[in-house]
């Protein structure tokens, strides 16, 4: 009951908004798979934890949402639901990275088609250019990765 009056409180401007965590996206890249459907790779910092991430995104909207943070904070996020986060069981970020590469193999695809949005269904998928850019999307991953373990060999 409270947090449903404090939200109406907030919409109404009796109290000021709650601040937004912060979210950096450093070393971005963009691997387009065809026209209107790409993966965004990059270094994400969070409050809840720093490490590689990549994002499933059809017409500029996100699918699905990895953020491979590392023990009991690495999870992931499946649209619409993206308030809800799914904790990866894998505890390292090297095991989150293989996870979420399986995630996308195997499920990716099938959660375009799950979408509201009727251009996202509508999609004709180009699966071959799916499983190609896919490698590089592990690949990068895994030079976000190494390139912290240099910096920081004792934190992951």
């Amino acid at each position: 009951m409270k947090k449903t009056l404090d939200k109406i409180l907030r919409k109404l401007g009796w109290i000021k908004p709650k601040p937004q965590p912060q979210v950096t996206h450093e070393d971005e890249v963009i691997f387009k798979i065809q026209e209107n459907l790409i993966f965004q790779v990059y270094w994400k910092s969070l409050h809840v934890g720093t490490g590689p991430a990549v994002i499933l995104k059809a017409f500029g909207q996100e699918i699905l949402k990895f953020d491979c943070f590392g023990k009991e904070k690495g999870h992931y996020h499946i649209a619409p639901n993206y308030e809800f986060r799914i904790y990866f069981v894998e505890e390292t970020v090297s095991e989150q990275i293989k996870r979420t590469i399986k995630e996308l193999e195997t499920n990716g695809l099938r959660y375009l088609k799950m979408q509201r949005d009727p251009r996202i269904k509508a999609l004709d998928l180009n699966t071959s250019s799916y499983t190609e850019v896919l490698k590089l999307v592990e690949s990068t991953l895994i030079q976000y990765h190494e390139n912290l373990l240099l910096i920081k060999p004792d934190s992951y």
